[in-house]
């Protein structure tokens, strides 16, 4: 006794041996083999986890192969999967798959962590495994899930294992959330977007190739023409996205043209995981700050450029607040004016109908879309009387019994314009600007010098257009995106043409 004193206390360490045939709840020898597998998983891919991951499945193999009463039944071996979600682990979906089929009698990992992190996953795999008949031993824990006792131990175990887990994901956030304040934007992963790649170092680097397009996109944007359109223009002509995909989306579109980083500078915190198990992430409305940093990373388009997009955007977005409009982008060569036509009663777009009146079937013609929901403006000063066609039978007796159209105050929705003459009031107007362009002048260099910065872009856009294209006889589709804001009809049969530099004019209905 005195020399244990000296000595100290001896550590005992109880090594859990891995499980025999022996039938852990009956308690009775299984004369029959069992068909074993093991699960290994590793939360990330660095070098060191890879090595541990390789010497488990190396172990686990050499073990079951060398048990006489085992059978080999394979390995599922998740890589750099959190073991929170069991979505993403398609190595442990496929063993529970394999267990359901009956192919599976135990299953042998080296710890509870390593099964799973969240607590009412885990435990929900674990009892249909049990429901199987199909025993899952713990090495570290020395806990079999078939026993008695099993289950209020790994009830126990995972819940400390899902609160490290929580604890982890907090310490991660912290760390990444000091490298935002710091601005080590380099070292804060990020996903891969259109026009850049990442070098050694976690730095930003332009990817030419996928540049192009980017800069195709602001471009035709500007131009124009709308996210779908962009979309379905990329996708016809077979252009690749970031991840190699082919099948472009409006979403993708508006996400290049909103994206800070292409114009060089880094926004934090954009969005963040709300649920550490799922790994969900939701976008940043205020619950977390953002740190802003200008000039991380080379730039694929100018600072003013993406302005301008930025710009462009919000006018379009009021645009359609004003005139009760879900999409602004509704034309096309076909429909050229869809969305372009106003009423100036009620702000409300113009849509373009086809008769089915006697005596005028197939007409087309532009009416206020307000009459679809029977709220027509009324007009102060204006009187209608509505016209009633030519019908029915033409005997003295029952023209007298005819009810008689009784006038009435004037509605927007009364008013029809004829299909052609928007167009033609663009072609006039149009026309007008290249014949008296030395008179608006003053008008655009005063634009072009002011404080509003799209609308002087597009003072010198028409300027350049007016002098190269001259007069039209048609109204081309282009030209109509490039310059024209919408064409406002007024109750008095005058026709407005306004052009996105702010330019107007007022013609008379023919």
């Amino acid at each position: 006794m005195a020399r244990l004193a000296k000595r100290g206390p001896r550590r005992i360490t109880v090594l859990y041996p891995l499980p025999n045939t022996k039938d852990l709840c009956t308690g009775q020898n299984d004369k029959a083999k069992k068909r074993v597998a093991a699960y290994c998983r590793v939360s990330s891919g660095s070098e060191e986890q890879m090595g541990s991951l390789n010497a488990q499945t190396s172990y686990y193999e050499k073990y079951i192969k060398e048990k006489t009463d085992y059978i080999f039944a394979g390995i599922y071996v998740d890589e750099g999967i959190s073991g929170t979600d069991l979505k993403k682990r398609e190595a442990f979906n496929r063993m529970m798959q394999d267990a359901r089929d009956g192919h599976l009698d135990m299953i042998i990992t080296k710890s509870l962590s390593r099964f799973g992190r969240n607590t009412l996953d885990c435990l929900k795999s674990l009892r249909e495994l049990k429901l199987l008949g199909v025993d899952v031993f713990f090495e570290k824990e020395g806990i079999y899930s078939l026993t008695s006792q099993g289950e209020m131990l790994l009830t126990l175990i995972s819940a400390v294992a899902q609160t490290e887990s929580l604890a982890l994901s907090e310490n991660v956030k912290w760390g990444i959330r000091r490298k935002y304040e710091r601005g080590l934007v380099n070292s804060i992963p990020s996903g891969k977007f259109l026009g850049y790649d990442k070098d050694q170092d976690g730095n930003l680097v332009i990817n030419e190739t996928q540049a192009a397009i980017v800069r195709r996109i602001y471009q035709e944007f500007l131009d124009g023409y709308g996210t779908f359109q962009i979309a379905r223009r990329l996708t016809s002509e077979n252009v690749p996205m970031a991840h190699g995909g082919k099948q472009w989306c409006p979403s993708h579109i508006k996400k290049v043209l909103t994206n800070e980083k292409i114009k060089g500078d880094t926004r934090c915190q954009k969005t963040y995981n709300a649920d550490y198990l799922t790994k969900r992430r939701v976008k940043n409305k205020g619950e977390l700050p953002q740190h802003y940093f200008e000039n991380t990373h080379p730039a694929i388009i100018d600072k003013v450029t993406w302005e301008l997009v930025q710009l462009e955007l919000e006018r379009q977005k009021r645009y359609c607040q004003d005139h009760h409009i879900s999409t602004y982008h509704r034309s096309n060569e076909k429909h050229p004016l869809s969305a372009r036509i106003i009423c100036s009663a009620c702000g409300c777009t113009y849509m373009q109908l086809k008769s089915d009146k006697v005596g005028e079937k197939g007409r087309k013609y532009w009416r206020c879309s307000s009459f679809l929901r029977k709220r027509g403006t009324k007009i102060e000063g204006c009187m209608f009387t509505p016209i009633t066609p030519d019908r029915g039978s033409m005997k003295p007796y029952n023209i007298k019994r005819r009810k008689q159209p009784v006038s009435r105050e004037m509605l927007c929705t009364d008013i029809k314009i004829d299909e052609v003459l928007p167009e033609q009031a663009y072609i006039k107007a149009w026309n007008r600007l290249v014949d008296e362009k030395e008179g608006y002048m003053p008008e655009w260099q005063q634009t072009i010098s002011g404080n509003d910065v799209l609308k002087a872009y597009r003072a010198r856009e028409l300027m350049g257009l007016v002098e190269g294209t001259g007069h039209i006889e048609m109204m081309p589709y282009v030209l109509m995106l490039k310059t024209l804001d919408h064409i406002e009809i007024c109750p008095d049969g005058k026709l407005e043409v306004v052009f996105l530099d702010g330019t107007r004019f007022q013609l008379i209905e023919e």
